[in-house]
Order: structure tokens, then sequence, then C-alpha cells
């Protein structure tokens, strides 16, 4: 169960990473922007390994972090390489120093939403005190995926064109990136997710908060979550006019291009955060 100081530091954790999300929003942060996404990483990663640790143990959270790692890196590092399966892109040096062709904060950067994803996806089904199973072994993950893919939809626009974090080669419909790069995400995050679901079902660990069952344990990946949509929300309400140019050379009008992420956002991640905090309240087993 979690003590009032461990409740405390995630706590702050949380309003951290919620001031982080407001200010990466604000058109004058855009100068430093990378720098910020990268403290925002760090953020994620410290709760994930926070509250991970007392959800599931050390060891499984550590083994969820190399999966997350591997994969991530593998695939990206194949798409840069290849087109497959994301599409043709490249890193630039916002996000700091590579490993290959892949900057370093992007595999902690997906194991730190995998981990939310992955506990929402468990809310979602009900699943509070339950092992993974035959039941669970694959919905689990594909429900994990789509949470995941969710904040990338409200994200990739702007950091690929105004963030200029990184480049498709080619542009792409969705303000300049390409639909395959969302059926290229659900493929790798479903493959981590469902390399952990295997891991978990083989060696029988649990899946689920089994070691606090409290109501602010559920809470927590809950407001941080939030804190991600509290991201293209501000972007949306501070939209100006303007343009920018794709590596295609398309124009996209930026108060669109934002005010399509905050609707988005709105539609997709603020749905997951209202249902999974009524099925935490309302669950009676919980305390």
């Amino acid at each position: 169960m979690l003590n009032k100081n461990h409740e405390r530091l995630l706590w702050l954790l949380v309003a951290l990473y919620a001031i982080l999300s407001i200010t990466c929003a604000l058109p004058s942060a855009v100068a430093i922007s990378g720098t910020l996404s990268i403290i925002a990483t760090i953020a994620r990663l410290i709760f994930a390994f926070m509250h991970g640790s007392r959800l599931l143990g050390w060891r499984q959270i550590i083994t969820m972090f190399v999966i997350a790692c591997v994969v991530s890196w593998s695939y990206e590092s194949l798409s840069i390489a290849t087109g497959f399966p994301f599409g043709h892109y490249v890193y630039t040096a916002e996000l700091g120093p590579k490993l290959g062709t892949v900057p370093w904060m992007i595999m902690p950067s997906y194991f730190g939403v995998c981990y939310l994803s992955w506990v929402l996806a468990h809310i979602l089904l009900d699943q509070f005190d339950r092992q993974i199973d035959s039941r669970s072994i694959v919905t689990i993950p594909v429900i994990a995926a789509f949470i995941m893919v969710m904040w990338d939809m409200t994200i990739d626009p702007a950091s690929s064109t105004f963030k200029h974090e990184w480049i498709w080669r080619d542009g792409g419909s969705y303000f300049g990136v390409p639909f395959s790069n969302f059926l290229g995400w659900f493929l790798c995050v479903y493959t981590i997710f469902q390399l952990w679901a295997i891991y978990l079902v083989r060696t029988k660990r649990d899946t689920a908060l089994a070691a606090d069952q409290t109501k602010a344990g559920w809470y927590f990946p809950i407001a941080i979550y939030g804190g991600i949509f509290l991201g293209p929300i501000t972007a949306a309400a501070l939209a100006t006019d303007g343009t920018i140019t794709d590596a295609s050379g398309q124009v996209w009008p930026l108060k669109a291009l934002y005010e399509s992420l905050g609707l988005v956002s709105l539609m997709t991640m603020l749905f997951v955060i209202c249902l999974s905090f009524i099925k935490v309240r309302n669950n009676d087993h919980l305390k």
C-alpha cells in the first residue's frame, strides 16, 4: 500500500508534469520545446518507476522497461532506415544525443506512456485485481495500444512541423504526418504490450494493483495521463494565425492544426480519463 510520503511524491510529479505540459504548449516556448520534452519524459519515467515498483514490483517494472526500450528502438531504427512501419522520417538534434539514429529519450518516452496505458486498460476492462489469463492476454494489449496511439495523434503533427523535433520526409495528410505512422505506432506498442503480457502469463505475475487496492493508487495514472491531455488543449486554446510548411512543401494553417489536435484529444484522451475516473470511483472493492 502507498504510504503518505509516497503519495505526496507522486502528486508532486503529477503537478510538475501538468505544469510542463502547459508550458510546452505555449507559443513562446517553442525555442526550448526539445528541452522541455526531455524533462517531461524524465518526469514520466520517474513516475512509472515509482508507481510501478509498488504496483508490480521492481523485477516486473524493469522487465517492462527493457521490453519497451528494445522494441521501440528496433521499430524506430527500422523505419528510419526503410520506411517501415511508420514511414520515412528523421530525427533532428532537438531531442538530444542519439543511439544510432534514434534519440536516447525516445525509448524512455515510450515506456512512460506504455505504463500509463497498461494501467488504464486494466481500469477500462474492470480488471482491478486479476491476473492476465487466456481471456485477457490479447484484449488488454489491444486496448492499451489504442490508448497509447491516442497520445501520438495529439502530438505528432506539431512536434514534426512547428517544433521541428523530427521531420517526415514525404509529408502526410494529417498535418504533415502520414497515415502509415499511426498504423505503425499501433503495431509497435501492441508488440510491446503483447510481449509483456506473454511474459506475465509465463511467469504467473500479477498485472493489477495487487499490492495497493486503494482508489488513490488507481487515480495517480489517470491524473498523469490527464496531465498529458493538458498539452494539446492548451495549445488549441492559445493557437494563433500563421502557417507552417512541411518537408513536402505543403502549407498548413497553425490555428487549424492546433485546434484539430485539441479536438482529437477531447474525443479520445478525455474520454479515457473520464471513463477511468468513473470506474475507479464506482468500484466498491477499492478503499
